[in-house]
């Protein structure tokens, strides 16, 4: 990943990234517009605005792209979630592929046509379950869970930002990011009929809340896209100081919870990279200073100890081995730079076995990004591999 640090460093390239914040992607976008459209109304949002190219609702084709923006706020009352749930289905929902739900805190479930599901809250914008066609979860979500909005979600994916861990000015362990409540932007299907690739994004924006924590001018946006055999995940942060000296800096991980069979057998269970040779952070040595060595084995292994340890600069992918026959693929295809492996063991006895954490992140050294509507992109691909 680059660290976009001096003022003309890479310029055009990020400006280019700035016009495409909010659009699913180039590609996509250059689609719409060859296509035979009307313009979506003017009640979008003032969030458009990130994105200068004009937005498009394409008519009487498979695929399907809905952009609006509701207002959401936290630790609503049952009825309020579910007037807000309504609303939401009534402006995003995608028949067969994208619908919004309320157990104790709404949701967005996507649907493939293989079969596989996905289920995002937007409280942290976390995805906290994701099936395969066979209804075998991939996630892990901890029994200590609360889905009040009282606290983050303990499993899935939580979204750590602007901080990892305590590295940054932040007394909030992994950052605000987690603890609040996102809004939609977006949904959308793939417009192959065949094999419908359903979607959300949201939105996180700097407010009077988040301003006390770090005082900045933000916005980020978690595209969430559920694919045939992979789920993919965009982490976007823009900027939005109007100077281009006021830069932000901020560490960040996607901290995923991967179910496994039985983290103590080290035969089976292990997450393997390109690791031998490479520098490390081991916490369990020290959590607040961790010496900083050089790893001497290319996988790492659970159940003998607490396992917290941040690998720098690393290749793009790691196997996380589940002890079935399969392996997760987590894979960073942009933007980040380190892993971090972290397994609680009996820290928190009534579940280290069922679960390992293998996360994409900035751990260590900051992204800095400069002012004036810079945008950094990152995205995780994560894979289900028969081994």
């Amino acid at each position: 990943m680059r660290i976009f640090s001096s003022k003309e460093e890479n310029k055009h390239a990020l400006q280019k990234k700035t016009h495409a914040f909010l659009s699913f992607n180039v590609r996509e976008r250059a689609e719409r517009s060859r296509m035979s459209t009307k313009p979506i109304s003017s009640s979008v949002s003032s969030s458009s605005s990130l994105s200068s190219p004009t937005r498009f609702r394409a008519a009487q084709r498979r695929r399907r792209i809905r952009q609006h923006s509701i207002v959401t706020k936290a630790s609503s009352s049952p009825s309020e979630n579910a007037d807000l749930v309504a609303n939401l289905n009534s402006a995003f929902s995608i028949p067969s592929s994208v619908s919004f739900e309320c157990d104790s805190s709404p949701y967005v479930y996507l649907t493939h046509k293989n079969g596989c599901t996905a289920k995002v809250y937007l409280f942290g914008a976390n995805c906290a379950s994701w099936t395969q066609p066979s209804g075998d979860e991939v996630l892990f979500v901890r029994p200590d869970a609360k889905f009040d909005e009282s606290v983050p979600i303990a499993g899935g994916i939580p979204i750590c930002f602007p901080q990892f861990g305590m590295n940054g000015p932040m007394s909030q362990q992994h950052g605000f990011a987690r603890n609040m409540r996102w809004e939609v932007i977006g949904t959308s299907a793939d417009v192959n009929p065949d094999d419908p690739e359903p979607a959300v994004m949201l939105s996180l924006k700097s407010n009077e809340e988040t301003k006390k924590m770090w005082p900045h001018d933000f916005e980020c946006t978690y595209e969430v896209t559920l694919r045939r055999d992979k789920l993919k995940c965009e982490f976007c942060v823009k900027n939005c100081a109007e100077d281009l000296k006021d830069e932000l800096e901020f560490t960040a991980a996607l901290h995923s919870y991967i179910e496994v069979v039985d983290a103590t057998d080290s035969e089976n269970v292990y997450a393997k990279g390109n690791l031998k040779g490479k520098s490390y952070m081991d916490k369990e040595i020290d959590a607040k200073n961790p010496p900083l060595l050089t790893y001497d084995k290319d996988r790492v292994t659970f159940g003998m100890k607490l396992v917290d340890s941040i690998f720098l600069n690393t290749d793009s992918e790691m196997l996380l081995h589940v002890g079935n026959g399969a392996a997760v693929s987590v894979e960073n295809t942009a933007g980040w730079r380190d892993f971090v492996v972290w397994n609680p063991h009996q820290n928190m006895p009534q579940c280290y076995k069922q679960f390992a954490c293998v996360e994409n992140a900035c751990a260590v050294k900051p992204v800095v990004l400069p002012g004036d509507g810079y945008v950094w992109k990152s995205e995780m691909n994560l894979t289900v591999v028969t081994l």
